[in-house]
């Protein structure tokens, strides 16, 4: 399974263009990625940067549930 988000995952950073989506984890919470840029992939995780600041959090691709994609307006 975290194969296969991983795939979903390169395949939302990879859009052009760029569109803003949030990353669901099995625990219920959730991570808005902005920009694709700020993220560096693993191969087992993923590290989701936030902008213009040095913090980031560590996430496992096999705890990753969903992916939702921004609505436009």
């Amino acid at each position: 399974m975290g194969e296969q988000m991983k795939e979903q995952l390169l395949e939302l950073l990879n859009r052009d263009p760029f569109v803003a989506f949030r990353v669901v984890m099995s625990s219920g919470h959730e991570h808005d990625v902005m920009d694709p840029n700020l993220v560096a992939v693993g191969e087992s995780q993923i590290n989701v940067y936030a902008p213009k600041s040095d913090r980031y959090v560590i996430l496992r691709l096999n705890q990753i549930a969903a992916f939702h994609v921004a609505q436009s307006a």
